[in-house]
């Protein structure tokens, strides 16, 4: 598997990701930043399976979701109106667009005079994930590298959004911290995405991903564990 591949099983690990108490936690803060109005024309981008959607749904108190649209769609060619909509967002999902900055003038392009972007990213040239095997998991990382079109995307986000014309208002570290390798931490479900990827690569074999994935639940019962990874929050505005 040189590529994810998004099938059943996946879409099962995707939601226990999203409902791991680090990514609620991590929702909480998105939420807050977007800030939501009654009578507000939003888009998420690339809802996957719908948790951040959900949200913003329940924190508007609605009792149904016929509001809540679901389409099939181009991020490179979506289908709105120049300045239909209030405010877009999206969650790990631009770090994967072929044509990035054709992406940011079609945000712009939907976008109405003051609208909001707001966007969360994560940097995994942050990761700290200790290992008594550190070359191991350096090859395991640096294959795993390659899953992002644009690596550390939150990175390049100033120059791309005023190339696009958004203004960016500023951006905001969200880290996530495992001393604990249990179901309801976010490290402990990546583990199972990761090894399929890298095995695919070619960065290591099947034997040393699966010792890899095996020695996280040695260093928990020793209570030496830890994972450190930091996602960035960006803010921007259409001004043009």
């Amino acid at each position: 598997m040189s590529n994810i591949v998004f099938d059943e099983v996946m879409g099962r690990i995707q939601r226990a990701i999203a409902e791991s108490h680090d990514l609620v936690v991590r929702r909480n803060i998105f939420m807050d930043l977007l800030n939501l109005r009654t009578g507000e024309k939003v888009l998420e981008l690339g809802c996957g399976g719908g948790s951040y959607a959900f949200e913003a749904a329940a924190r508007e108190r609605c009792t149904g979701f016929a509001w809540v649209e679901c389409q099939i769609g181009n991020l490179l060619d979506l289908p709105y109106q120049d300045g239909e909509l209030n405010a877009v967002y999206s969650v790990q999902v631009l770090e994967y667009a072929g044509d990035l900055r054709k992406a940011f003038r079609e945000i712009h392009r939907v976008l109405r005079d003051g609208g909001r972007f707001v966007n969360l990213s994560t940097n995994w040239s942050s990761c700290v994930w200790y290992s008594e095997n550190k070359e191991r998991m350096r090859r395991v990382l640096d294959g795993w590298s390659a899953h992002e079109t644009h690596r550390d995307l939150p990175t390049i986000l100033a120059g791309e959004l005023r190339k696009a014309g958004l203004q960016l208002l500023h951006q905001r570290a969200v880290p996530i911290t495992n001393t604990s390798f249990s179901e309801n931490r976010f490290s402990y479900w990546i583990t199972k995405v990761i090894p399929g990827y890298v095995i695919g690569r070619g960065a290591v074999s099947k034997e040393e991903a699966d010792a890899w994935a095996a020695e996280f639940a040695e260093l928990d019962q020793r209570g030496e564990y830890f994972f450190s990874l930091t996602s960035v929050l960006t803010e921007a505005i259409r001004i043009s």
